[in-house]
Parts: C-alpha cells; structure tokens; sequence
C-alpha cells in the first residue's frame, strides 16, 4: 500500500503516518507522560535518624607541658580499640568556642593510642612536642581534642577540647642525681640547669621530686612546695625496697609554674648497714646463786631484741654468749654462773636486719650462794 506524502515549511516531502504507526505513537507518549507524572508526585519517605554511636565519647582531657613536651591525658571507654587525637594549632587570641565542624575541617590527626595503650595501668596518654626555640610559638596556642573508634572502627563522638599555651622559657631537665643512705632517710642531691629550652638563663628554678616503685610508670611527688636548693630527703622509705627517682626543674612563666622533663631516673635500693645503739645503764644483782640483769629498752624502730655476753673477771678470754638468739625481754636471769666468782656482763640489740650494736658498759656481778 502507498502513503501519500505532503510537503514541510523548508520543501521536504514528510511522509504521511498509517493509523497502526499512530497508535504507537500515541501509547508511547502517553507511557512517558505516566512516568513524568509518577516521578513528580513521588512521597517522602519517614527521616532517618542519624547513626548511634557504639561508644562514648572520652573523658575530658587534661594537656600538662613538660619542658618542649605536652603530655594529653584522657579516660577512655572499656570497648575502645584505639584512640584519635587530632590537633589544631591556631592563634593565641583566637575566639575560645569553636563548632566541632570547624574544629575537625582543620584539626590534624597527629597520633593515636592503641587498645593496648589504652588500657596501661598508667592511664591512657599521649605526647606532643613542640620546638621552644621556635618564636612563633609565642602567637599560637593548641587545641586537642580526642576520638575513639571500636573494633570495627565505628568512631565515637568528639570529646571536648582541651588547650595549651606553650611556655618557651622553660628549664632543661636536672642532671646528674645522686643518693646516700642514711638510717633516717635517702638523701638527695641534682646538678641544677644552667638554661632554659629557648636557650635563656635559667634563673629562679626550683624543683619536684617524684618517685615510683621499680618497674612502675605510676609516680608520686614527695615534696610539698616546689624546693628551693637541689637536693632532698627522703624519710618515707622501707629498706629493702626498690625505688626509682626522677627530678623536674619549675620554671614559673608569667606566675604560673610549668615542669621541665625528668632527669634520668636514679634507682635506689636502700639496705640496713646501720647497728642500733648500744644499751645503757645495765644493772645486775644476784641472789641464791642467780644472777638477774636489768637494762632499758631501745629506742631503735627497727629492733629485734638483745644479746647477753659473760666473762669471768681477770681473764682475758672472749665473752660467751648467753642467748643463742636475741631475746625481747629487758631482764635476764643467770643460773650458769659459780658461786662464789665475779663475772662481767654485756648487753648488745639486735635489729631486723642482723645488725648487732656495740657492747654496753660491762655490769660486775659476784655470785652470791
């Protein structure tokens, strides 16, 4: 069959459509239209809540400055298997409220803390260091902040920020610490530092000492006030007992006392060589062939007891010992002795330690029948 053809507005014949070719056109029109129109009047689902964190968020973190370093401590959660800290190095006047968007477009990740380090019996920390010598540290100051991420690295909520205002003028550690040992105490002694960090005199320095348990990254300070000369005693001790001690210089920057690091460590392990004194004023009397011994206790904490000595008078012979092991008693009773002779007594303390006093004076006793 042929199909007439009419003419367009430019001259082209255009040919003239059968009614079959016109329905499919007509039915794919109208297909797009119900498409357009479904697509139009689409409904809005129900909103989606945001995603729940797994974890809270960590502790506030505290920032403390030792020397060139800053030391970020913070409380993690039991589930975290590592820990975030990001860093923002901004202007010293900068606003103190900051959005959290803001701080993470331009916070940087400096470090994190594994699940291991987290749970140190310490207490989770990380350290940060700057360079004092680098003036332009006097214009900035550092806001940290923290985040935690579980095991299958779902990030908690942000913490909140912590921030520090880097002190340049800080002392160099002490040097060279040294302990002697007495009976009373473990005494001390440091060289001083000559300078500070930025290279300044170090001037008006005082000190901390801390100490810890050998083995131990828990520490303690001993002192009250930050001490004024470089040396220090120590009287809460134990003999036997394994210490290590470190020393801090404090600077004070702008009235406010800020801690260099630690000196080495010194281990100290202080051992009893110390005898008690000896006894005083024994007395002796004898009766019925016995010989009683009467003396005052030791004023020494860390006794053990007494040790009796006897020798014949006008012999030059060494004393025997009457007690094989020390006794607690202040008394004693000689029933060995001759009737008849004179004898010689001595008296000795004992501590805890095996270390045996001087003799006391000698008492003279005769054996009265």
């Amino acid at each position: 069959m042929k199909t007439s053809a009419s003419t367009s507005s430019d001259g082209e014949p255009q040919p003239h459509l059968g009614w079959r070719q016109t329905a499919r056109l007509w039915l794919a029109w109208g297909g797009l239209l119900l498409a357009l129109g479904s697509a139009g009047c689409a409904k809005v689902g129900p909103p989606v809540p945001p995603p729940r964190f797994t974890l809270a968020a960590a502790g506030e973190p505290t920032a403390t400055q030792y020397g060139e370093q800053i030391v970020v401590r913070f409380v993690a959660a039991d589930r975290a298997a590592r820990a975030d800290i990001l860093r923002r190095i901004e202007p010293r006047n900068a606003p103190l409220a900051l959005p959290e968007d803001r701080f993470v477009q331009d916070a940087r990740l400096i470090g994190s803390l594994t699940g291991q380090e987290l749970s140190s019996g310490a207490g989770p920390a990380y350290v940060d260091a700057f360079d004092p010598q680098d003036t332009s540290w006097k214009d900035k100051r550092i806001r940290y902040a923290i985040r935690l991420v579980d095991a299958r690295g779902r990030p908690s909520p942000l913490s909140g920020y912590v921030m520090v205002y880097p002190a340049l003028s800080v002392a160099q550690p002490p040097r060279d610490v040294q302990a002697t040992v007495t009976q009373e105490a473990i005494r001390l002694q440091w060289q001083p530092p000559e300078q500070n960090l930025d290279a300044s005199p170090a001037t008006e320095v005082r000190f901390n000492v801390y100490r810890r348990a050998a083995g131990s990254a828990v520490e303690s300070r001993r002192n009250g006030a930050p001490l004024p000369t470089p040396q220090f005693a120590e009287t809460d001790f134990t003999f036997g007992e394994e210490y290590e001690y470190v020393v801090r210089a404090v600077s004070y920057v702008q009235g406010a006392p800020v801690e260099s690091r630690p000196s080495p460590a010194l281990r100290v392990r202080p051992v009893d060589t110390f005898p008690p004194a000896a006894p005083t004023n024994v007395t002796g009397a004898s009766a019925a062939g016995i010989v009683n011994l009467f003396f005052p206790s030791s004023p020494e904490k860390d006794l053990r007891g007494y040790i009796i000595y006897r020798r014949e008078r006008g012999t030059n012979d060494p004393p025997t010992r009457l007690t094989p092991t020390p006794i607690q008693r202040t008394t004693f009773q000689d029933l060995t002795g001759v009737r008849g002779r004179v004898y010689l007594y001595f008296v000795t303390a004992v501590d805890v330690f095996g270390n045996e006093s001087e003799r006391s004076q000698p008492v003279e006793v005769e054996v009265v029948p």
